[in-house]
C-alpha cells in the first residue's frame, strides 16, 4: 500500500512581515510625493497671488493724471488719503519707505501693508529710483542734473511681495517696471494750456450751417472758429436730477484737402446740489485765461484753504463733476480772480432752492462751468454772455446774405466788446421782420456770444498789453486771441410770443437729445414758430437767457439775474391756393311753391350738394361777395315770387370758411 503525502502551500510569518514592510515604504513614498505636490501647488498659487498683487501695485503707480500737481508734497501728506484722483501726479510717485503716515500718495490706493489672501499674509513694498538724461542722447543717470528739472525723465519701480510658506520659509516675488514722464497736454486730451508744449494737430470735420456757424478769426492763415451744438443731458437717479450741457469750441484751419484743429476747448456746464461745509479746506481758485504777450493759455492756481462744499442729492451720472463743482466754486480773498463777476471780497453768496442764502450745513444749488485743462476738468470762471441774436434758421445757410451779415456783425461786436476796436455795426437788418404765410412753420435760432476775461501773470484783468494787441488792426490773429464762443442757444433759451393768437412758439422742457446728428430739434422743441392768423405785424418772437452759468443749466443759483433777450417781428400774410366757403340756408315760400335757389358770386364756382347746403370754391386771397337768390315763375302771375339772402362779403379771405345764411322769404 502506497501512502501519498500532500504538500500544504502558504506564507510564512517572515514573508508577511517583509511584504508589509515593502508596502509601508511604498505608502510612505506616495504620501511624501503627495505632500510635495500639495506644497508645490500651494507655492505656485502663492506666487501667482503675489505676482498679481505686485502687478496691481504697478498699475496703481502708473495711474497718474498729470506731471505736476497743484498740491505740493507737504499738502499731499496733510491730505492723507483724500488727495483727489484728478491730482494724481508723476511727481507723487515715490517709494513706500518715504510715505510714513501717508500711505496712499497721489491716490495710489494700494498701500504698503500686509495683505491677506486666503490663509496667507503678503507684505507689499516697493522702491522708486529716478533717472535723468543730461543731454538728449546721453545714457540715463541716477544723478540729478543741476539746475534740477521739474521732474525726472523716468522712474524705475521695483515692487516686492513677500510671504512665508507652510514651512515658515520666507518667499518673495519682485517685478520691475519703468514709468516714463509724459505731458498730459501731449495726449489725446490735449488742450491749449501752456504746460507740456504744443498739442499735436488732430484732423477735424467741421460741423455745418445753419446750426453751427464759422467765424473767421485769422486773416493771415484762414483759421475759423466754431462751437459745436450744445448737448443738454438731463440725468436722474430717483428724485435727484441734474442738467449737464457739453460742447466744444474748435479753432481750425485747412491742411491740404483736410482740416486740422489748431485749438480745441472742451466745456461742461452742470447744476449741482451742494452742502456748505462748516470749515475751510484745500480747493482750487478759478481756472482762467492768461495772456503772455504772444498768445493766451489756460491756467489754474495752486489750491488754497477756503470755503468748500460737498455734493449731495445729485444723480449718479453727475456725482464726479459735482464733487469738483461743489468743492472748488468758492471765492476768497487770496485770489484776485473770482468765479462770480462782481465778487469783491470773501466768498460769493450761495442760494437755496427757495432763493434764500445758504449757511453752513445747508443744501444749496450751484451752477459750474468746467473746462478741460491738461486732460482734467477744472472749474472755470463763470460764463459771461455778451450778446444774443434771433434769426430764422432757414436764412442762415452757407452762402446766404443773412449768414454773411451776421458773421460780420459778430466779428465787429467781439472786437468792440473787448477793446472798443470795432465800428459798432447794428444787428443784421435782414433778420427782422420775417414774413410767413398763414399756417407756415419755421425753426428760429437764438445765437449767443460768450467772451472771457484775460489776465496777466499778476492777475490784472484785461491788461494793457492785451488790449493794445486787440486794438491793433495789423494783428491779423487778434480775433483768434480773444477767448470767445459763438454758440447756438436755440434749445437753451426761453421763447415767447407777444401775440400767441397770431403766432405761437414752442418752449418745451429740456431733455436729453436723442439724436443730435440727425434730429437735433426732435427730442424737445424750442423756437418752433407757427403762423396762426394773418396780420402785419402779427407778433414779436423773443428769446431770453441768463448771462451766466444758470442760462445753460436752466436753474436759479444766484439772485438778481441778468437776462439778455432779442426779438424779431413776424408778419403773417395770406397764402395763395384754393379755399372753400360753405354753409346752410333756408327759404320760406308763403304761396306754397318751392324752387332751387341760384348763387351769385363775384368770383368762384358754387354747388348745392344736398338739402339746404351750399359749397363755393374760391382762390385765396379772396375778396368778393356771395348771395343766394330764388325766383318762382309760373303761368299764373299771382303764384310768382322772388327773394334774395343777405350778401356775404370777404376781403383777403385765406382760410376755409363756414357761413350760414339766415332764412329769407320768396315773396
Amino acid at each position: 500500500m502506497m501512502i501519498y503525502k500532500t504538500k500544504h502551500h502558504g506564507f510564512s510569518l517572515i514573508e508577511v512581515m517583509l511584504a508589509v514592510l515593502v508596502l509601508s515604504i511604498g505608502i510612505l513614498a506616495v504620501s511624501k510625493l503627495q505632500g510635495t505636490l500639495i506644497r508645490n501647488g500651494s507655492d505656485a498659487n502663492q506666487r501667482t497671488v503675489a505676482a498679481s498683487i505686485a502687478q496691481k501695485k504697478i498699475d496703481d503707480i502708473k495711474a497718474f493724471s498729470k506731471l505736476n500737481s497743484g498740491y505740493t508734497w507737504d499738502q499731499a501728506l496733510a491730505l492723507s488719503g483724500s488727495l483727489p484722483q484728478t491730482e494724481v501726479a508723476y511727481t507723487h510717485i515715490t517709494g513706500d519707505a518715504d510715505l510714513t503716515a501717508y500711505t496712499e500718495t497721489g491716490g495710489l490706493m494700494l498701500p504698503s501693508s500686509s495683505i491677506t489672501v486666503g490663509p496667507t499674509a503678503y507684505n507689499l513694498n516697493w522702491t522708486v529710483q529716478d533717472y535723468w538724461h543730461t543731454t538728449p542722447l546721453s545714457a540715463a543717470t541716477t544723478t540729478e542734473p543741476s539746475p534740477a528739472p521739474a521732474t525726472s525723465d523716468f522712474k524705475r519701480v521695483t515692487v516686492t511681495v513677500g510671504w512665508s510658506d507652510e514651512t515658515g520659509t520666507a518667499k518673495s516675488v519682485s517685478l520691475d517696471t519703468v514709468v516714463d514722464a509724459y505731458a498730459p497736454a501731449l495726449t489725446e486730451l490735449s488742450d491749449n494750456s501752456q504746460n507740456g508744449g504744443e498739442p499735436p494737430h488732430a484732423f477735424y470735420t467741421p460741423e455745418a450751417a445753419p446750426d453751427v456757424i464759422d467765424i473767421s478769426v485769422d486773416l493771415g492763415t484762414g483759421k475759423n472758429r466754431q462751437t459745436s451744438k450744445p448737448l443738454p443731458d438731463t440725468v436722474k437717479t430717483g428724485s435727484d436730477s441734474n442738467t449737464i450741457v457739453t460742447f466744444e469750441v474748435i479753432t481750425y484751419s485747412a491742411n491740404g484737402s483736410d482740416f486740422v484743429a489748431d485749438r480745441q476747448e472742451e466745456f461742461v456746464t452742470v447744476d449741482c446740489h451742494c452742502n456748505l461745509s462748516a470749515s475751510s479746506s484745500l480747493a482750487y481758485p478759478p481756472g482762467h485765461i492768461v495772456w503772455d504777450g504772444v498768445d493766451r493759455y489756460d491756467a489754474v492756481g495752486p489750491p488754497t484753504s477756503k470755503a468748500t462744499a460737498t455734493q449731495v442729492n445729485n444723480a449718479n451720472a453727475a456725482d464726479d463733476v459735482c464733487i469738483t463743482c461743489c468743492r472748488d466754486h468758492h471765492d476768497d480773498n487770496a485770489s484776485a480772480i473770482k468765479y462770480v463777476a462782481g465778487t469783491t471780497s470773501g466768498d460769493h453768496t450761495h442760494y437755496k432752492a427757495n432763493g434764500t442764502a445758504a449757511s453752513s450745513g445747508q443744501e444749496y444749488i450751484e451752477s459750474c462751468r468746467l473746462k478741460r485743462i491738461d486732460g482734467i476738468l477744472r472749474v472755470f470762471q463763470d460764463w459771461s454772455l455778451k450778446d444774443i441774436t434771433v434769426m430764422d434758421r432757414a436764412g442762415l445757410t452757407d452762402g446766404s446774405q443773412l449768414q454773411s451779415d451776421y458773421v460780420d456783425y459778430q466779428k465787429d461786436f467781439i472786437l468792440q466788446a473787448v477793446a472798443s476796436a470795432g465800428t459798432g455795426l447794428p444787428k443784421p437788418t435782414l433778420r427782422s421782420p420775417v414774413s410767413m404765410t398763414l399756417g407756415a412753420q419755421l425753426q428760429f435760432e437764438a445765437r449767443g456770444v460768450y467772451i472771457d476775461n484775460v489776465y496777466d501773470l499778476s492777475g490784472t484783468e484785461n491788461p494793457t498789453t492785451y488790449l493794445t494787441y486787440i486794438q491793433s488792426a495789423s494783428k491779423t490773429d487778434r480775433l483768434e486771441i480773444i477767448p470767445f464762443a459763438e454758440i447756438n442757444l436755440s434749445l437753451l433759451a426761453d421763447w415767447a410770443s407777444s401775440n400767441s393768437t397770431n403766432v405761437s412758439v414752442t418752449n418745451e422742457a429740456i431733455a436729453t437729445i436723442s439724436d443730435p446728428d440727425n434730429d437735433y430739434y426732435g427730442t424737445y422743441s424750442r423756437g418752433w414758430v407757427t403762423a396762426l392768423a394773418a396780420a402785419t405785424p402779427a407778433a414779436d418772437i423773443t428769446a431770453t437767457i441768463r448771462d451766466d452759468n444758470d442760462g445753460l443749466t436752466q436753474v436759479d443759483s444766484t439772485s438778481s439775474p441778468t437776462n439778455l433777450s432779442d426779438s424779431v417781428e413776424i408778419n403773417v400774410g395770406v397764402g395763395a391756393g384754393p379755399k372753400t366757403i360753405s354753409g346752410t340756408y333756408a327759404i320760406t315760400f308763403p304761396l306754397g311753391n318751392t324752387n332751387t335757389p341760384t348763387i351769385s358770386i363775384s368770383s368762384g364756382a358754387c354747388t348745392l350738394p344736398s338739402g339746404n347746403t351750399y359749397s363755393c370754391s374760391v382762390t385765396a386771397p379772396w375778396t368778393g361777395t356771395l348771395q343766394l337768390n330764388v325766383a318762382v315763375t309760373t303761368g299764373q302771375p299771382a303764384m310768382r315770387c322772388t327773394g334774395s339772402s343777405t350778401v356775404y362779403s370777404a376781403s383777403g379771405l385765406n382760410t376755409d370758411t363756414t357761413h350760414n345764411f339766415a332764412s329769407f322769404a320768396c315773396l
